[in-house]
């Protein structure tokens, strides 16, 4: 799969995202956001569920292949090249 990098710092409903599992330990996967809860410090499993948040905030992802992590697991978005040509 051809991904790169994108320069945005907002993660919204849709958006890929590069992150490792197991707590940050496994290797980097790329899953696409279905989910988010803002929290209020990091590694808090509940917060608020809104559309859209930035890379540094404090964040729980529900994922579409299952699985949730938490901002600290994230090592990026990423964005295909068909949507780069937007």
């Amino acid at each position: 799969m051809n991904t790169k990098f994108t320069n945005t710092r907002l993660i919204k409903r849709g958006s890929q995202v590069l992150y490792r599992g197991g707590f940050g330990r496994d290797a980097q996967t790329v899953a696409s956001v279905t989910g988010i809860e803002v929290t209020e410090n990091a590694r808090q499993k509940y917060g608020d569920e809104v559309n859209e948040v930035t890379l540094d905030a404090h964040y729980v992802l529900t994922l579409n292949n299952g699985h949730w992590c938490y901002s600290d697991q994230v090592d990026g978005l990423v964005i295909t090249p068909s949507e780069s040509a937007v």
